[in-house]
């Protein structure tokens, strides 16, 4: 079986990740580029039972759907599979339909929003059937019942469309248990010199070395699609990944995409002792909680490499936190010894915090701007609290409504707040990152890299126009 694998254009001027909250995607600079990790996944694990795999990366090849078609045509293919996301779901879908029909193949969606709302794919043509949750085991098993002829009614995690028209739901499936089971993605069929990030120089790749998340935010589309259990693979298994990286690949820059990578802290020692000890003169970039880090883990992440952190803060007020976040934060006074830490070591932090939550306030909201001034990372992103399909969140304040899925970008309000409109928070966002951005010290300590700085004001300071 012939399979192409597609990461689709994003919408005209504008960038968005697929892979980011959890696979519902978010929009990005457009200086950043990740790799579509899943799809990567899931060509090492088919490739492994015999078919011939391509990946097709529109985002990274500046393709548009015109040039996706064309691409595609030019070989064929027995199945195609493309990942998805929110705010792009209706982009996506309309070219899975253009490419089954002009293949002749059955098409497959993928990602955190058609796990959630598989009867809106499916009754759409084009598409066959819709992978949920995690994709590796589902896949395989599709791959395998297609090649044989067989009925995919057995095949757990699957939506699919029966002969007669109607949507099946197969039962969910288990999630992996043994992460370290899974073969390395397969970055020998993506164009790893096209992906970037704004403050790394050179090429950049991802690594997955968890999964799940135990804190549980109301909102978080990482929980929802990896579930509450942390589930981790092994530190060799994760330093075996890095070694393919640095000496196969070359590659020596390394954004850690895992939603809690420090929630073990000896998983960490013992990975950073291993890049020490091959010697792999790697830079790299994680993302946790600032209550799953300490000195002691700061100074050997550092030492091992680490670059950057990135750390969900999301509210100053502590019953919004409580009761969304789950507290991300232990005290103001801890986040600031962890941010003063890691500065003193010289790894670069970055917040992220959140506007709109129900029932909040001017007032509360103007108190997490003040707690981001006292932290003061070295960048800060204030995002609107945004509702995704099959959170709890979602189900408390828009289940039953229809919606507008190209809001969902992670930056526009999606009018979850009751106090403010949508504009009014709009406002609000950007007041916040004028406040942060715009403080004489702060302008003065980015002087030394003028255009990233202007680049990212003007990013921050238009994304909310339609």
């Amino acid at each position: 079986m012939r399979v192409l694998l597609v990461n689709p254009p994003s919408p005209e001027n504008t960038r968005v990740s697929r892979g980011l909250m959890g696979g519902f995607g978010m929009a990005v600079n457009k200086d950043l580029v990740y790799p579509p990790l899943n799809l990567a996944y899931v060509a090492a694990v088919i490739r492994q039972k015999g078919c011939e795999v391509k990946i097709l990366d529109a985002e990274a090849r500046d393709l548009r759907p015109d040039g996706v078609l064309a691409e595609a045509q030019k070989e064929k293919w027995d199945l195609v599979g493309l990942d998805s996301s929110t705010t792009t779901i209706e982009g996506d879908l309309e070219v899975a339909g253009k490419l089954a029909k002009a293949l002749g193949a059955k098409a497959f969606t993928m990602g955190a929003q058609v796990t959630n709302t598989p009867d809106t794919v499916l009754q759409r043509d084009g598409v066959d059937f819709v992978l949920r949750d995690e994709v590796e085991g589902t896949i395989v098993e599709l791959v395998e019942t297609l090649m044989k002829g067989g009925d995919p009614s057995t095949i757990k995690g699957l939506s699919w469309r029966a002969k007669d028209g109607s949507i099946v739901h197969n039962p969910g499936r288990e999630k992996i248990s043994d992460l370290d089971s899974l073969p390395f993605p397969a970055r020998d069929l993506l164009p790893n010199e096209r992906y970037r990030i704004p403050d790394m120089v050179g090429p950049m790749t991802t690594v997955q070395s968890s999964r799940g998340c135990p804190i549980d935010c109301t909102y978080c589309g990482y929980t929802l699609s990896q579930g509450r259990k942390f589930r981790s693979r092994s530190a060799e298994n994760v330093l075996a990944e890095l070694v393919e990286i640095r000496r196969k690949y070359g590659i020596k820059n390394v954004v850690f995409r895992d939603p809690l990578f420090s929630a073990n802290k000896q998983r960490i020692h013992d990975l950073c002792d291993g890049i020490l000890r091959e010697n792999l003169g790697l830079e790299w970039q994680c993302e946790t909680a600032i209550k799953c880090l300490d000195e002691a883990l700061l100074e050997k992440m550092r030492k091992a490499g680490c670059v950057s952190i990135s750390f969900g803060v999301e509210t100053a007020d502590p019953d919004l936190g409580k009761k969304y976040s789950n507290s991300k934060i232990q005290s103001p006074e801890h986040a600031e010894k962890v941010v003063r830490t890691a500065r003193n070591l010289g790894i670069r932090t970055r917040a992220f915090f959140m506007l709109g939550f129900p029932e909040e306030t001017r007032d509360q909201m103007r108190k997490t701007v003040d707690l981001a001034l006292r932290l003061d990372p070295d960048s800060a992103q204030f995002t609107s609290v945004t509702p995704y399909p099959g959170t709890p969140m979602w189900v408390d304040v828009r289940k039953g409504q229809t919606e507008d899925y190209a809001t969902y970008d992670g930056h526009k309000p999606t009018g979850v707040n009751t106090n403010l409109t949508p504009d009014e928070l709009g406002v609000e966002i950007k007041k916040a990152y004028r406040r942060f951005y715009l403080r004489p010290r702060r302008i003065l300590d980015q002087i030394g890299t003028p255009r990233r700085f202007l680049a990212r004001i003007h990013h921050y300071l238009t994304m909310h126009r339609d």
